[in-house]
């Protein structure tokens, strides 16, 4: 009995074994433990963020290669390319490139305030002011100046009534600064050090937007914020009166290729990085899946409503990852082992009844042959196979307590049989 329990449990073994073979083959591969980043120059506000992420992802045993670029024009020229899987790209950039409809945003994580610095011997109070006057709108393949392009345009400021100049950010501060042109556009963060730098020259004056809302009600991207006095430098309280900015958001975009599984693994990052906000946003507003322009990445979406699966909040990255992967064995755990174990009740049950009822058989034809036995010989050959039997089942035989009434019952039958023969060979002596 034994060896038959053993059969069923090796076969049932080999159906596990083959069905999870089977269902591994639709296993998703894991995913890369590195992935090129594309960010803007080094030393400025993207390149510093990319950085703080390396640090993060390192952590979890996953490298990020950063790639520095020109700006954010750039970085969707690599994202288009494949030379670069996510990127850092700023708010209104995203009709500057052809061909980009596959790239996914991943979250919003912080505003960028589209800074216009003009000189004050140059008064302006709206855009539309700036018409025949210098203006540095950005250097080609940055953020600025498809930005600057768009608001500018908006106010028929254009490159047939004024001169519109590509610098990087550095040249527009020089030459502002020297009076060499009228304007510039910067979009960058408060902290960056050109922004105190122009903030404090007596000579230049910072644009505070009034039509703000008729900005962000025609461009979804943008928002408005405000920049209070003393904000940028207490002690010297710069600025020295509140301004009204525009401000653009700054987006993880990625790939649609990219493996979904390292989605929830950037998030994590960036929710550390960001979540504690910083001089312009709140804690916890960031990152969002709001002022984004390309269509947010659905499991992304659901990473920043509902937060991190069950498996990220108790085991490493890693381990659930594979984890997740590996839910597809489920299949075949539900479709073959439940019926499967469902069924085994009934063979091992059988199985064993089976045996019993083999003994019962021998049991019968010995019962019912009593009355027809007259020699000796062949009634104690008889009650030495019984007792053969009998010793076989105490000393052989092991059942499970469920069927110990059966086991006790054919023990009892063979002992009534037994009894029989010996009545019969008393009565033939």
């Amino acid at each position: 009995m034994k060896c038959r329990f053993c059969k069923v449990w090796i076969v049932t073994i080999a159906i596990i074994f083959l069905s999870f073979l089977i269902a591994y083959q639709f296993v998703e591969p894991p995913p890369p433990k590195e992935i090129s980043m594309a960010t803007g120059r080094e030393g400025g506000g993207y390149y510093k963020f990319s950085l703080q992420y390396q640090k993060q992802l390192s952590e979890q045993g996953f490298h990020l290669q950063i790639q520095p670029t020109a700006g954010s024009i750039e970085v969707l020229q690599k994202l288009k390319s494949g030379e670069a899987s996510i990127g850092l790209v700023q708010g209104g950039t995203a009709k500057e490139i052809e061909g980009v409809e596959g790239l996914q945003s991943l979250a919003s994580l912080f505003y960028e305030p589209v800074w216009v610095f003009h000189r004050k011997d140059q008064p302006i109070k709206y855009l539309f002011e700036l018409r025949g006057k210098r203006i540095a709108v950005g250097e080609n393949g940055s953020g600025t100046k498809p930005l600057a392009m768009q608001l500018l345009g908006f106010n028929h400021v254009t490159a047939d009534n004024s001169s519109l100049l590509n610098l990087s950010s550095r040249q527009a501060a020089n030459k502002l600064a020297a009076g060499e042109i009228d304007a510039a556009f910067f979009v960058t963060s408060p902290k960056a050090s050109i922004i105190t730098e122009l903030l404090s020259n007596s000579e230049i004056e910072l644009l505070s937007f009034r039509r703000h809302l008729a900005y962000s009600s025609r461009y979804p991207f943008l928002t408005h914020v405000e920049i209070g006095e003393g904000m940028i430098d207490l002690e010297n309280n710069i600025p020295s009166n509140s301004k009204i900015l525009l401000a653009a958001t700054a987006s993880l975009v990625a790939r649609q290729d990219l493996h979904p599984d390292l989605i929830p693994l950037l998030l994590r990052t960036l929710i550390k990085v960001h979540k504690q906000g910083g001089m312009l946003e709140k804690q916890d507003q960031f990152p969002s899946n709001k002022f984004v322009e390309f269509p947010m990445n659905s499991t992304a979406e659901y990473y920043l409503v509902s937060g991190p699966s069950f498996l990220e909040k108790i085991f490493p990255f890693w381990l659930a990852t594979s984890i997740d992967r590996l839910k597809i064995l489920l299949i075949p755990l539900i479709a073959i082992l439940l019926p499967l174990f469902k069924g085994f009740l009934p063979i091992y049950t059988f199985t064993i009844r089976r045996k019993i009822f083999r003994w019962y058989e021998l049991l019968r034809e010995i019962d019912e042959q009593i009355h027809e036995l007259s020699e000796i010989n062949i009634i104690n050959e008889k009650i030495e196979r019984l007792n053969s039997l009998q010793k076989e089942l105490i000393e052989q035989v092991s059942v499970p307590l469920s069927y110990m009434g059966e086991f006790y019952g054919l023990r009892m039958h063979i002992q009534l049989v037994l009894d029989r023969l010996e009545e019969r060979r008393d009565e033939l002596v």
